[in-house]
Order: structure tokens, then C-alpha cells, then sequence
């Protein structure tokens, strides 16, 4: 009788390589199982995140449907893919499989202990191990591809796809439903926009005044002063749309007044009439030509030439040239006092028979013609900038309006003004030649403008608009009042006032002026300066809604002379 060892012979040595071979298919099966349940699952949580950016999105200008689109693809498709990268790279050791493949199959710690005698992190006898070993890749065997399926089954977790098919429907409600923040979020990109370019347009007309070999080193600065603290504000950004056209408009008054100070224009037009007496005298006929034609420049070059060709001029050409030059210097008395009182002493020293006197007055003369031609090349070079700049603001001010919101706004102006409707006409009829198309916004600030800037349109009284739609010559003010008969209030004075009028102010030393034919309009020119300074000032330190500061400017800037 033979009895059979419980050991294997050592041809049917069981090998340690089957056993990872079954443990790796079992991993492989597990991760196929679990992309299965965690891709769905990162595909929803993208959904989600999209869900919530859509809800912003309706509280606050967040983003626009084709934007929202390309982000809930990208949060769809990287959460999944997240997931599946995940399960699939996730590689586990062999120990791990071991002990899954315990749990999941019911092996009774078979595999984790032949793994752990194979580390040899537990130690037994040789034949011991080989028989375990055995042991652990029969039960394996026994796991059959049916029983695999049983365990890990390759299917989608229902209930995960009925939550990505309610995010589905509500971001396709987000997508088809209107979203009130559309209009507002196209409004303040397209005001971002504007913004932006108006800084990239300021930028170049920085360079440009800069690279004008013609304006001075201190021309230069004063001009780009205001252009710069605007280019700084609008580069600095979060500007709304309101204080963007504030800081464009103010940089704009800021270079018309430039332009209004150094302006010539009335010295070049005193000087076609002024330069005639010049202009016949052939000792002076370039520099009378020069006077009459405004070109200062060549008037400076043609006097300091006359000073030159003083001394080879006979005593008779000289009394002759020292007449002209008075009545030339007469006429420019009340136009540029500086030029004329040069032109003067030069005529005296002529009667007077001091040449060097003479020559030396004319070169002064010539220098101040110069200046006057620079003060010339620097106001019109502040016009343009303050064109530009005004372009500029009225880009600012229509961004993100669309013509319908216009339209509405327009009819409802028409309603507020009531025996307005002729005013809005009119400003209306100025959008077509520039700025004063502002008026079109029908606000109640922009309907009181109207009626106290132009007057009854019908009546064609003072202050409506001339021939175009141009600026007004006169505004209305309103009528004095006489308050001699009513009776006054007592107010007892300081000492000093009593034995000092003048100390006290102007008001004391008055004499009362009785009412006569006052007339009810200034010029225009003398009082809108003062209105718009005043505006200007109320709108920063005031509070005024923000939607209406923005017609305070655009009405003011549509007025400027």
C-alpha cells in the first residue's frame, strides 16, 4: 500500500506567474468596471459646474450663450476624460490585487498569502509555500468568466444618468430661455472696447505732439498734460461707462481751453485790415503782405529783415515807413496791445531819427510775431486733440446702445418734455452734424436742457438754433425782478463796516440802480462756461444717479461754442 504525499511533484510545480496573470486580469476588469461608473460620474460633476456658471450668468453679466456653450463642452468633456485617465492609469501592486481578489471572489486570504510568502514578508517551509501556491491557483481557476461578470459587471449607474439628463434640461432652458444680463454684459464689453480704443487713440496723440518738431519743449507738455492724466485713468480700468466719459471730457475741456487761450484768430483777422498801410509801402510791402495773408511766421522773418534794411533807407522812406507802422500799430491797440506798442516804438524812434531804436523795436516786434505764430501752431494742434478727444467721448457714450433701446428712450423723452416735442426736434436734427445727437436720449435732464438751451422752436425766439443746427448766440436768462418795494430785513454791521465801507465788500459802497429796459439774454460765450464748470463741479461732489450724469455731460459737451 502507497500513500500519496499531499505536496505537488516537483514537475507540477505550480508557478508563481499564473497567479499575476490572473490577479492582472481581475485589476484590468476592475478598472473597465470602474471607468464605467466614475466616467458618467466626472461627466456630471462638469455638467454641474456648467449648471451653476449658467445661474450666474442670469444674476450677474457673467458670460454669453456661445461662450457658456464652449465652457459646458470643455467642463463635460475634461470631466469625463479626467475620470477615464484616473481609473484607467491608476495601477495598483500586487499585494492590492491580491487582497481585491480575496475580498470580491471569497478566496479566503489564498492570494494575499502567496503573494506575501512570494515578497517574503511571511515566511514558511518550501514545500509549504509550493502547496499554498497551489492551493491559491486552483480557487483562482474556479473563477469562472461567468462568475467575472457576476462580480464586476461592466454597466452604467442609472441614477447617475438621471442627474445628467436633468443638468442637460436645465442648461438647455439657460440657452433658450431669454437672459436679462445679455444686454447688459454686450453693453459693458462693448464700453471696454471703446474704452480700450480710445487709450491705443490717446496713446498716438501723445506721439504725435510729441514727434511735432514745430511745437516747443513746453507746448509739448502743456498739451499732453490732460491727454496723459486721461490716458492714465482709462489704462487703470474698472472705469464705468459714466466716469470713462467724464474723464474723456474733461481732458476735452481742459484742451479747449488750451486752444481758446493761444488762439489767433482775431489778431490774423485785425491784421488783413491793420496791414494795409504796410502792404503799400514798398520799404514794407513783404511784411504787409505777410500781416494781411496771417502767415505769422513769415511776417516774424519779413520784420526783422525791414530791421535790417533800416539803415539804407533815405530819411524820406523812413518818415514814410515810421506812418505806416503807427497806423498798423493803431489798429492792433485793442487786439494785442504787446505787438502794437512794439510797432509804436518803432515808428517813434523812426520820427525821431534813432534807427537802432528802430531796428531793435521791429526785432522785438518780430519776435513777438513769432510767439504768436507758435501760440497759433499749438492752438490748432489743442483743437484736433480736443476734436479727437470729443469723438472719443461720443464713442464712449453711444457703446453697448442698441437702436432699439434708443428708440424707446427717444419716445419716452417725447412723452416727459409734453409742449417740448419742437426742442427735441431739434436736437434730434444735431445728431446728424455732431454731437448734439445726444439730445436724441430723451431724458428728463436732456428735455429741460432742450427748452432752456434753445427757447420755443416755434417761435424762433432767443437762443434756438440757427440755419444747420448750429450753437446758439445768445441763451435765455430769466427776466429781473424789481424788489425796490418790498420790504428788507435789518442786519446789523460790524463796526469796522460802518467806519470803512470798503472793508466790508463791494455791496456797501453800490448806489441802487434803477430798473430800466434790461434785456433777458446774455451772450452765449460769456455765460457757458461758468454753467458748465458749475455742472462739472456738482456732478463729482453731488449725488446724482448714475444713469443721468451721463446726459449732464453729453448735453454740455453738445453746447460748447
Amino acid at each position: 500500500m502507497t500513500t500519496q504525499s499531499p505536496f505537488p511533484a516537483a514537475s507540477e510545480t505550480p508557478d508563481f506567474a499564473s497567479l499575476q496573470a490572473l490577479l492582472a486580469r481581475w485589476d484590468s476588469r476592475r478598472r473597465w468596471r470602474d471607468s464605467l461608473l466614475w466616467g458618467p460620474r466626472g461627466l456630471l460633476v462638469g455638467l454641474l459646474v456648467a449648471v451653476l456658471l449658467a445661474a450666474a450668468a442670469r444674476l450677474r453679466p457673467l458670460l454669453d450663450n456661445a461662450e457658456l456653450l464652449r465652457i459646458t463642452l470643455a467642463l463635460a468633456v475634461g470631466g469625463a476624460a479626467l475620470a477615464l485617465v484616473w481609473t484607467q492609469s491608476r495601477r495598483r501592486n500586487l499585494l492590492a490585487q491580491a487582497r481585491f481578489a480575496d475580498r470580491q471572489f471569497h478566496l479566503q486570504e489564498r492570494a494575499s498569502a502567496a503573494v506575501e510568502i512570494h515578497q517574503g514578508t511571511l515566511s514558511a517551509p518550501p514545500p509549504i509555500a509550493r502547496q499554498q501556491l497551489h492551493d491559491a491557483l486552483r480557487a483562482g481557476t474556479q473563477v469562472t468568466p461567468q462568475t467575472l461578470r457576476d462580480s464586476l459587471p461592466l454597466r452604467l449607474n442609472r441614477q447617475d444618468w438621471i442627474i445628467i439628463g436633468l443638468a442637460i434640461i436645465l442648461l438647455g432652458m439657460a440657452f433658450w430661455l431669454p437672459n436679462p444680463q445679455l444686454d447688459i454684459l454686450r453693453g459693458q464689453r462693448a464700453v471696454a472696447t471703446a474704452v480700450a480704443e480710445q487709450a491705443e487713440s490717446l496713446a498716438s496723440l501723445l506721439e504725435t505732439i510729441q514727434e511735432n518738431p514745430v511745437l516747443t519743449p513746453a507746448q509739448q507738455e502743456e498739451l499732453q498734460q490732460p491727454i496723459t492724466g486721461a490716458l492714465e485713468a482709462l489704462q487703470e480700468g474698472g472705469l464705468t461707462q459714466e466716469e470713462a466719459v467724464a474723464v474723456l471730457s474733461e481732458a476735452e475741456a481742459d484742451l479747449r481751453d488750451l486752444a481758446a487761450s493761444s488762439d489767433t484768430s482775431a489778431l490774423r483777422q485785425q491784421l488783413q485790415e491793420a496791414g494795409a498801410p504796410l502792404a503799400e509801402n514798398p520799404a514794407s510791402q513783404s511784411l504787409g503782405q505777410a500781416l494781411q495773408a496771417g502767415d505769422l511766421s513769415a511776417a516774424s522773418a519779413a520784420a526783422n529783415q525791414l530791421a535790417d534794411e533800416l539803415p539804407s533807407l533815405s530819411a524820406a522812406e523812413q518818415a514814410a515807413l515810421a506812418q505806416d507802422l503807427a497806423e498798423t500799430a493803431q489798429a492792433l491797440q485793442n487786439t494785442d496791445s504787446q505787438l502794437a506798442q512794439q510797432l509804436a516804438e518803432a515808428a517813434q524812434a523812426l520820427q525821431n531819427g534813432d534807427v537802432a531804436a528802430a531796428q531793435q523795436a521791429l526785432r522785438e516786434a518780430a519776435g513777438t510775431l513769432q510767439q504768436r505764430a507758435q501760440e497759433q501752431i499749438a492752438a490748432q494742434q489743442a483743437a484736433q486733440a480736443a476734436e479727437q478727444l470729443g469723438q472719443g467721448r461720443e464713442a464712449v457714450a453711444q457703446a453697448g446702445q442698441t437702436g432699439q433701446s434708443q428708440g424707446q428712450q427717444a419716445s419716452g423723452g417725447q412723452e416727459e418734455s409734453g409742449q417740448g416735442q419742437a426742442g427735441q426736434g431739434q436736437a434730434g436734427q444735431g445728431q446728424d452734424g455732431g454731437e448734439g445727437g445726444e439730445g436724441a436720449s430723451g431724458s428728463p435732464i436732456e428735455s429741460l436742457g432742450n427748452e432752456a438751451a434753445t427757447g420755443s422752436a416755434e417761435t424762433g425766439g432767443p437762443g434756438s438754433p440757427g440755419p444747420g443746427g448750429g450753437h446758439v448766440e445768445n441763451v435765455y436768462v430769466p427776466p429781473l425782478v424789481d424788489l425796490s418795494g418790498e420790504e428788507g430785513i435789518d442786519v446789523e454791521l460790524p463796526a469796522e463796516c460802518l467806519a470803512d465801507p470798503t472793508a466790508c465788500g463791494s455791496l456797501l459802497t453800490e448806489n441802487p440802480t434803477p430798473l430800466d429796459d434790461e434785456q433777458s439774454i446774455v451772450p452765449y460765450s460769456q455765460v457757458f462756461g461758468d454753467y458748465r464748470d458749475a455742472a462739472y463741479e456738482a456732478l463729482d461732489s453731488d449725488y446724482i444717479p448714475l444713469g443721468m450724469k451721463e446726459f449732464v455731460r453729453d448735453y454740455f459737451a453738445s453746447l460748447e461754442p
